[in-house]
């Protein structure tokens, strides 16, 4: 540490140039260390958040097809990475972007769901989805009650 006489007689201490640099680029260490921990955590939890928000999407069309009693369409926009979700000529009640590496492949069920105002689904069948063509599964429809689920393949 560096001692300077103040005017007064006193002695002022301050730290030297070095040793502030050398503090700063410890930080600086430290802090890209843990950045780098938060994107890999954040890659990690993508498709988990997807498919979670996804099927609580559904179910919540579902939900609104029946105490509506007015049936519900949910529209898949592959290449722009949203759906929505509409009742009627058009009302929507929700739009939802989703990442930009998830991959929805229509296959079976077409772009287009739509709940009957029974809760069921009109017509059964799969979509695939994967994340950066590493991550592959399966959106499987089932024909009757309007269930679904998700299975890795």
């Amino acid at each position: 540490m560096m001692h300077r006489k103040h005017r007064n007689g006193g002695h002022e201490q301050g730290f030297t140039l070095v040793e502030s640099l050398l503090v700063l680029s410890l930080v600086s260490v430290i802090l890209s260390f843990t950045i780098l921990k938060i994107a890999q955590i954040e890659e990690k939890h993508v498709t988990k958040n997807f498919f979670s928000q996804l099927t609580n999407d559904l179910l919540f069309a579902q939900q609104y097809a029946m105490s509506t009693k007015r049936s519900v369409a949910i529209t898949f926009s592959t290449s722009n990475h949203y759906y929505r979700i509409t009742q009627g000529s058009g009302n929507e009640l929700l739009k939802r972007t989703y990442h930009e590496d998830i991959r929805v492949d229509p296959r079976t069920m077409g772009t287009l769901l739509i709940f009957h105002t029974s809760g069921s689904i009109q017509k059964s069948g799969m979509m695939g989805i994967s994340y950066k063509e590493q991550e592959n599964y399966r959106l499987v429809f089932q024909l009757g009650k309007g269930r679904f689920y998700v299975e890795a393949i």
